[in-house]
């Protein structure tokens, strides 16, 4: 064990990607990394604290609360949002951008580290665990490192033995990253007084959950990551990720996860929050909708009194589960039956805005729009630069940068369009419009749980639409080559 002393070197970076194996048209290379989307690009040194002093990332929160006796050491930081596999170069040139700035300064006392836990790439079965082997290599054994965790992280044991204490997103919409990242420092001071965990334990369900049945707000979900914590007695932090299925890895799927300062600890507070897995396996579900019932119920429902929305998620075409966010079915269901009022967002196609921007506002368009392409004549309501600020709770004070934007309008629907992809978690791309959506009879939105923080509240109904996409929300489907045998794609 350490004594606990003053003014500690703290060596923090981040390497995180939500990765989709089976969606190689979104496939992310260096470039992703390299240029502002809907978060930074890489930071290297001390860009880290000058980007990351604010925004919603669990290193902001971390930054925040860690407290001015300790000397941070920024290494690099990258997030790359959701996509496909993460090319190899990417990982190494992040990696190296990482490692090498590690290897360069004095040795460091504690390491913290905001990783993801969903990371694929062409070589690696589990990049992240990858990337804690090297840095292993650099700073030994001894070293106490804490990570944060995307609420989607598929763990294996390899990566659990290599550090010692972690904090998972509690909340699937995750409104709790930049409080997670506060815990995580409280996690530091606690490894810099006792040195590393003495304990951990791991273990992983025999089934997968569906993504969009693994809502926090309610049900089996939000009882059993109601269970997790950090920092309690002996038991330094007890972590439940539900994992991403879409993900094509061995330890593919939900897990606990505990480190501790015995093993008995460590074993004792992992059996009993696996047991809760267990126990609520029959209670993960969520009915999904074929297009066309759905925009029939929509519209039906919108007849009737009330105030607000009626929400579609189009829970298949989720850029933030590695969709295109340019699939075009629900539009058509939409146009066809001529829905009033509908607002969608946000539909992917810089060919189509370039097109809108250079007719100027007020035009009529005439382009062929998403995947499969939707043909059709479109007046261009506004137009956007896409770069914004997002405002919403998921992700906000972030600087965005969408590409050129348009609001398109065909019949009674209007489709806010962009040039990079991102989820529709937050209005300010839609502000960005003039669109309200609190006003639209019908809101269509491309994403599978995060509407939920900023948008469920505005509505008087939510259905979940089962349209093509590169994100299917049956994993039965998925073609596994390295997920472990015997693991059921559903919990039924």
């Amino acid at each position: 064990m350490r004594a606990q002393t003053a003014g500690r070197r703290i060596a923090i970076g981040g390497f995180s990607h939500e990765s989709n194996s089976f969606a190689p048209s979104q496939d992310v290379g260096l470039n992703h990394f390299l240029r502002r989307r809907d978060r930074p690009p890489l930071l290297l040194g001390d860009q880290m604290l000058d980007e990351l002093s604010t925004g919603s990332f669990p290193t902001t929160g971390f930054l925040q609360a860690i407290g001015q006796e300790h000397a941070l050491v920024p290494l690099a930081w990258a997030s790359g949002g959701a996509g496909g596999m993460v090319s190899d170069e990417a990982f190494e040139h992040v990696c190296g951008a990482l490692l090498s700035r590690l290897t360069e300064a004095p040795l460091p006392d504690a390491i913290y580290l905001e990783l993801h836990g969903a990371m694929a790439t062409p070589s690696l079965d589990d990049p992240e665990a990858e990337l804690l082997r090297r840095v292993r290599e650099v700073v030994g054994e001894d070293l106490p490192i804490a990570v944060t965790l995307d609420y989607h992280a598929n763990l294996s044991p390899a990566f659990a033995r290599m550090i010692d204490g972690a904090v998972v997103y509690r909340t699937y919409p995750h409104v709790d990253r930049v409080a997670c990242g506060k815990i995580a420092a409280a996690l530091i001071h606690r490894l810099l007084a006792h040195g590393r965990s003495a304990g951990v334990a791991i273990a992983h369900s025999p089934f997968l959950i569906p993504l969009h049945a693994q809502c926090t707000l309610d049900g089996p979900s939000q009882r059993i990551a109601g269970q997790s914590l950090a920092d309690a007695g002996e038991v330094v932090s007890r972590c439940y990720a539900a994992g991403f299925p879409l993900n094509d890895r061995h330890w593919c799927g939900p897990a606990i996860m505990v480190h501790a300062d015995t093993q008995k600890a460590a074993d004792g507070a992992c059996g009993h929050l696996y047991s809760r897995l267990m126990d609520e396996a029959r209670n993960f579900d969520a009915a999904l909708w074929p297009v066309n019932a759905a925009v029939k119920e929509a519209i039906q429902r919108c007849r009737a009194p009330g105030d607000g929305p009626i929400l579609l998620a189009d829970v298949q075409d989720n850029p933030g589960a590695g969709a295109g966010s340019n699939t075009t079915s629900l539009l058509a269901e939409l146009v066809r039956a001529k829905a009033e009022d509908a607002l969608l967002g946000i539909l992917c196609d810089g060919q189509a805005a370039a097109v809108a921007h250079a007719a100027g506002q007020g035009a009529t368009i005439e382009v062929n729009l998403g995947q499969p392409a939707f043909a059709g004549r479109f007046l261009v309501e506004r137009l956007g630069s896409g770069r914004l600020m997002s405002t919403g709770t998921v992700a906000g004070g972030l600087q965005l940068d969408l590409g050129p934007m348009a609001l398109l309008r065909t019949g009674g629907t209007r489709i806010a369009v962009s040039s990079a992809r991102m989820q529709a978690f937050d209005p300010a791309p839609f502000h960005h419009l003039g669109a309200d959506r609190a006003q639209a009879a019908i809101l269509a939105l491309k994403s599978t749980c995060h509407f939920r923080a900023d948008f469920a509240p505005l509505a008087r109904g939510i259905l979940l639409v089962e349209a093509p996409g590169d994100a299917p929300a049956d994993p039965s489907g998925y073609p596994y080559s390295r997920l472990r045998p015997g693991v059921q794609r559903t919990p039924r």
